[in-house]
This record gives C-alpha cells, sequence and structure tokens, in this order.
C-alpha cells in the first residue's frame, strides 16, 4: 500500500480544482473493525469491491476481490456506515494528490498525497494551498468519517498566498522539492457512485476553464468569505 499523508484544505479550493479537473463519485461502506483487520466495500464506476486491510509486523497489506455491483450494494445495506465523496486526482510534480469533497456523513474537504516511501513522506513540504495536516488522526480517515462522523468541519482559512499556490499548482509549476525524480505508485483514477456510476459532470470530461477564470473565482470566494466572517 502506498504511503499517504492527509490535510484539510479550504472548499473554496476544492471547489476550483474540481472545476478544472472534473470528479469520481465514490462510496465506501465499512463493516465494524475486527483487532487489525479492516473490511470494507467500494463501488467505483461499473465496479465494485471487498477490500480486506491487515496490520502487521511488516506494516500494512490489502487484498482487494471484485464483487458482483449488486453483491455490493447489499453489502452496503448491512454495512455500518458509509462515506460518499467526489474525488479528482491532481498531479503535484512526481507526485499524486487525491482532492475529495466528502459528502455524506459530513461535508468535508481534504488532499492525499501519495508516496513511494516513507524517505518521500517525510521530506514533502506541503503546498500553500494544503491546510492543517491531519495523517494519523482516526477521525479523518475514510472509515472514521463512515463511522463516527463528524460533529463540525474544521475552518481553513484563505489568503493570497493560497491563491497564489493554487494557480502555480494548475499552471503546473510547484516547488523544487515537487519536482524530485521519484517512483510513484501507478494508482488509477478511481471513478463511480454507488446510484449512478460514471463522472459526476453530465459529460464525463472536467470543465475547461482558464487560469483567469480560477483567479476570478477565488478572489469573489475570499470576499464572499471576509464579508461572512463575524466580527468581534
Amino acid at each position: 500500500m502506498p504511503l499517504q499523508r492527509r490535510f484539510l484544505i479550504s472548499s473554496s479550493v476544492a471547489r476550483l480544482i474540481q472545476r478544472e479537473k472534473g470528479v469520481y463519485r465514490q462510496v465506501e461502506g465499512f463493516f465494524p473493525t475486527q483487532g487489525d483487520r479492516l473490511t470494507f466495500v467500494h463501488l467505483e464506476e461499473n465496479r465494485a469491491f471487498l477490500i480486506l486491510q491487515t496490520s502487521g509486523p511488516n506494516g500494512e497489506a490489502e487484498d482487494r476481490t471484485e464483487v458482483p455491483t449488486p453483491h455490493a450494494h447489499a453489502l452496503l445495506d448491512v454495512c455500518a456506515g458509509e462515506v460518499d465523496y467526489a474525488r479528482t486526482k491532481l498531479p503535484i510534480g512526481s507526485y499524486t494528490a487525491l482532492v475529495d469533497h466528502i459528502m455524506r456523513p459530513c461535508l468535508l474537504h481534504l488532499v492525499t498525497v501519495e508516496f513511494g516511501s516513507l524517505e518521500e513522506a517525510r521530506a514533502f513540504r506541503p503546498l500553500e494551498w494544503f491546510g492543517p495536516e491531519v495523517t494519523g488522526q482516526a477521525r479523518f480517515t475514510n472509515q472514521g468519517l463512515a463511522l463516527n462522523g463528524l460533529s463540525e468541519a474544521p475552518d481553513v482559512p484563505l489568503s493570497n498566498a493560497t491563491l497564489n499556490s493554487l494557480i502555480d499548482t494548475l499552471d503546473n509549476r510547484f516547488p523544487a522539492q515537487a519536482r524530485m525524480p521519484i517512483n510513484p505508485p501507478k494508482a488509477k483514477q478511481d471513478q463511480g457512485t454507488r446510484a449512478s456510476a460514471g463522472p459526476a459532470s453530465g459529460s464525463g470530461h472536467a470543465t475547461e476553464v482558464s487560469l483567469e477564470d480560477i483567479e476570478e473565482a477565488m478572489t469573489r470566494e475570499m470576499g464572499l468569505a471576509m464579508r461572512n466572517k463575524p466580527t468581534s
């Protein structure tokens, strides 16, 4: 399994990345944890998997078995909890970032970066548009969200540095550390929904917008955030 670091991000940042790159819906249903074993069902476009994750002295291992979609829906009905989210796969130099808009059981926006080794994970410097890191916090994992929910989503503020960093990312400009040659995991783009599999957009393609559109939209979002901010 690839090593991951996970961060909160602003809802406005997530929305603008999705507008630029498109999204795919996914659903995961989790069974109660049994010791060092985690079992859950994952639905994506026209495919479904029953996944068993185990922890041992050599780290985590994953066993993934494809199951018929109707069987997966039946399993979801008996799961202890579900998480429904829209995902965007975003390259950051040689790394792969997964931007998730969690829609159920709570509203939350996260970015997860995958690494090929522990050294790469430790050396990675988060970009300015990343919010607080939540790696290792069980309540921000898909399992934690599905089984326990989240009483209140943390607020991730916007800033000029956030906007500039996001524009650079979408324009394929990164700090030197993100261009280091590495061997990233070859993960496929996850796609699908529980009820109607496929891209969240009607055409199945990402909406074409310019970086000027992104900057203008971000500026509007920042203005709204400032006007809606309560005064002391």
